[in-house]
């Protein structure tokens, strides 16, 4: 193991040529995707889906604006969070997931169900946004709305215990049964919410619970070492899939699954824990083919062409199985849609090591760095 952090180390640091230089920092690939899905006021647009905003969308442009030291764009995208999503109040209310155009032209939330992996990273941003930026509000904030995702979105199951559910309501499926998303719980959030609320007045939280769930979860569910989208927990049956015809897909959730775990510090427990159980999709990463786009968990049977954020999604992956350098590195465009560049600012980002997660799961980022 202290052969391959070394080696990782050496690897990152020559790979990072565009990466912070003394104060000249600069994220092109940040920038890019600021100039084309965010809004002077801090909304971010996805033209892909009618030009809606989503509480992934605002808390993904979040995190990254926190990693680049953007903090005039940061409080934007709080802001106009906050006021359009969550009421203007976001130590009450979960931000909703949905907000656009209704029928009747009317701008505003279409759903006001809070999406819980949203949540999370709102949250987590604002925790380390108090830590860089020695802003106590954040810090209350963050902490408000742990508070909130443990009180709305964490459920005590019978057999398992504490599990964060997709969102505040609309996943149980009867008194004994939920609906569930591996995706949605990267242990490094988990792991560094545990780290905070040890010291916090409103108690442990059930964080560590849900990290040993979540390996519970994706190693119970986890076939030829492929993770799908969706699943359920049943009180007599534990984790299993769904009886629909996409219950047995790995696809444009399960992506995250890998992307989480490569970028999980590998002193964290849970990255050995978890290494069996997501490393079997090596096996559709071909070297001069594509990726596929959808991978059957059951027969193991590929279909279609990913889209080309899958491949910077699992660019962690890559060198962390075999230290593989990408050919290059991308150029964001506007027309291959949101989420295909945020799996790029995530995977590509850590690569670079504009950000990588400590084992606390706290964050360590180069531009705060060139800014001390």
């Amino acid at each position: 193991m202290k052969y391959f952090i070394s080696g990782a180390v050496l690897f990152l640091l020559s790979f990072s040529a565009c990466a912070a230089s003394g104060c000249g920092y600069s994220w092109p690939l940040w920038e890019n995707f600021a100039k084309f899905y965010i809004q002077s006021d801090g909304r971010v647009i996805d033209h892909d889906a009618n030009g809606i905003s989503t509480s992934e969308g605002q808390s993904y442009a979040l995190f990254f604006s926190l990693v680049a030291n953007d903090r005039e764009r940061f409080d934007k995208i709080l802001g106009w969070t906050s006021n359009n999503l969550a009421k203007g109040d976001m130590v009450n209310y979960l931000p909703a997931w949905k907000w656009g155009k209704a029928d009747d032209g009317v701008w505003e939330a279409l759903d006001p169900n809070p999406a819980s992996d949203a949540d999370l990273w709102v949250a987590y941003a604002l925790l380390n946004a108090a830590v860089y930026w020695k802003h106590k509000p954040y810090h209350e904030l963050g902490t408000a709305m742990l508070r909130n995702i443990a009180r709305r979105e964490v459920v005590d199951m019978p057999g398992l215990g504490s599990m964060l559910l997709p969102a505040s309501y609309g996943f149980t499926i009867d008194a004994e049964t939920w609906r569930l998303n591996p995706s949605y719980l990267p242990v490094q959030l988990l792991r560094y919410f545990a780290t905070i609320e040890k010291c916090a007045k409103c108690g442990p939280g059930p964080w560590k619970d849900l990290i040993e769930n979540t390996g519970k979860m994706i190693g119970a569910i986890s076939s030829k070492g492929v993770v799908p989208d969706w699943m359920l927990y049943g009180v007599k049956k534990g984790f299993h899939l769904a009886s629909d015809d996409k219950a047995e897909i790995s696809s444009y959730d399960a992506i995250r699954v890998y992307l989480w775990w490569a970028m999980l510090n590998p002193q964290d427990p849970m990255f050995a824990v978890l290494r069996p159980y997501v490393t079997g999709i090596h096996h559709f990463m071909p070297e001069n083919a594509h990726l596929p786009e959808r991978i059957n968990v059951v027969t193991g049977e590929a279909e279609g062409v990913a889209p080309p954020g899958f491949k910077g999604a699992l660019a962690p992956y890559r060198f962390v199985l075999y230290q593989q350098k990408p050919d290059d590195l991308p150029v964001l465009a506007k027309e291959v849609g949101y989420y295909n560049n945020v799996l790029n600012l995530f995977g590509y980002g850590w690569l670079d090591r504009r950000f990588q997660f400590n084992p606390d799961g706290s964050l360590s980022m180069e531009s705060h760095k060139c800014s001390k």
